[in-house]
């Protein structure tokens, strides 16, 4: 059954995204919607998500008041989406097992493809080599042959322009993607200041206390530092690089008893190693905390159980390993 075929059987979809929705998942999720809802106007769409970002709450209210996500779901949906990731486990305890028919699951995603995928899902497009997943979707809109509107143009946008950062990863395709949306209608200034947000004092805090917490691992002259923080891994990660770290991982303890990391690395250190976090770190990380780990060569978590304290550590052992490896094939072509 081809893509559109899909779609359009469905008559309730449930559009499922990772726990902590960023800006990429939720515009992904809405505009997923409206494909469906394009292709079968009977088709009822459900947005769900184990929890949103402040950020993206404010991204919604500027652009999509009306969207409602929920946060769990009934058993009486026809078809399974999942955006913006391709692991149950990210989906967090109250929607992972949400998926059980892998022939009516859909997975649409820009991540390291997961090992397990197949078992997961039976229709699946995952473009590791594109920068977002608004960015697939965008591509998505010409393949099943429909107009995006100005309102979706805007939610596209914003996603591509979080995941990229600005366009800091970005390629001729996501230029030329993101020059379409704008053709049809997305105000690039107003998603650049969607954007825009002042950390909360509690993200703040967490920084600061990673900061104090650091280690420091010297790796063939990479700086290579581990932190531990409850939560806001993913920004403790970005402010120790700005600090000059070459990679940064950081560890966060929830009150559920999750093991939770997160980590990035600058593009100097991908290009010049080839040390892929989602592949060469994270992936095989997820296993050892028996969890579930993936992502991109430059930002990449793990999800899992065991090893709380010892999990930075065994990432720092898993960077070593892949340096001394060298770069893979794969890498070089992608570099």
């Amino acid at each position: 059954m081809n893509l559109i075929s899909l779609l359009k059987s469905s008559f309730h979809p449930v559009i499922l995204g990772h726990h902590n929705a960023d800006p990429d998942a939720v515009c992904s999720m809405i505009a997923i919607a409206d494909i469906c809802r394009k292709l079968n106007p009977k088709s009822m769409p459900k947005l769900a998500c184990d929890d949103v970002s402040r950020l993206s709450m404010q991204v919604l209210d500027k652009f999509a008041p009306t969207a409602e996500i929920l946060e769990t779901v009934e058993d009486d949906h026809d078809l399974v989406i999942l955006v913006d990731t391709n692991s149950l486990l990210q989906l967090g305890p109250n929607l992972k097992d949400v998926v059980v028919n892998p022939e009516r699951t859909l997975v649409i995603d820009h991540h390291e493809p997961n090992p397990e995928l197949d078992s997961i899902a039976k229709h699946a497009v995952v473009r590791s080599d594109r920068y977002s997943a608004c960015e697939i979707i965008a591509g998505l809109y010409d393949e099943v042959e429909l107009d995006i509107g100005a309102d979706i143009a805007n939610l596209l946008l914003t996603g591509m322009l979080f995941d990229t950062r600005r366009f800091l990863y970005a390629d001729e395709d996501t230029l030329v993607a993101a020059t379409r949306l704008v053709r049809n209608g997305a105000d690039y200034q107003a998603c650049m200041s969607s954007l825009a947000i002042k950390p909360s004092r509690s993200e703040r805090i967490a920084r600061l206390k990673a900061a104090c917490r650091l280690q420091v691992h010297n790796i063939d002259n990479w700086i290579i530092v581990t932190s531990r923080i409850k939560a806001f891994e993913a920004s403790a990660c970005r402010g120790l690089i700005g600090m000059g770290a070459d990679v940064a991982i950081v560890s966060g303890s929830p009150s559920n008893g999750e093991v939770r990391l997160s980590s990035r690395s600058t593009t100097e250190f991908y290009e010049k190693t080839g040390v892929n976090l989602g592949r060469d770190v994270m992936e095989p990380l997820g296993e050892l905390i028996e969890g579930k780990g993936g992502g991109h060569p430059n930002a990449a978590g793990a999800n899992g159980r065991i090893l709380g304290d010892k999990a930075a550590s065994r990432a720092v052992r898993l960077i070593r390993d892949a340096i001394k490896r060298g770069p893979s094939p794969e890498s070089d072509e992608s570099s």
